[in-house]
């Protein structure tokens, strides 16, 4: 029996390993910052747990990002970006499945949600 070269091997083992299907990372969730309602785009939109969320503010005016639980009394806050600065931005990692009231601090009427997932299917966003 005749034994295969080492680099053959190991040749093969890369190949292999390239090609197996691994676990994708979720995308990342863009939401903008806008001056006129919805004020947050997409107002409601889905994500995938374990995806990046991220706000970007590109107004002149500060604005925050703000979970719900945060100002209720006794709720658990899970984000809150502080005063984001024009043309600033703000990113979480991820959040665990559930549904994520928030607003701007600076302006109430400014509201949006977001509903985690464990996956998100396709054109979910709204």
């Amino acid at each position: 029996m005749r034994t295969l070269p080492l680099i053959t091997i190991v040749t093969c083992a890369l190949v292999l390993a390239a090609a197996w299907p691994g676990v994708a990372a979720a995308p990342q969730l863009h939401i903008t910052i806008e001056n006129g309602s919805p004020y947050f785009v997409p107002a409601k939109a889905v994500v995938s747990a374990g995806a990046p969320i991220r706000w970007d503010n590109p107004t002149p005016t500060h604005h925050t990002v703000t979970h719900n639980g945060c100002v209720e009394e006794g709720a658990v806050c899970a984000f809150d970006s502080g005063t984001m600065e024009p043309d600033g931005s703000y990113t979480i990692p991820s959040l665990p499945p559930g549904q994520y009231p928030y607003h701007c601090r600076v302006h109430p009427i400014m509201q949006g949600i977001l509903t985690v997932v464990e996956h998100v299917p396709v054109s979910s966003q709204t």
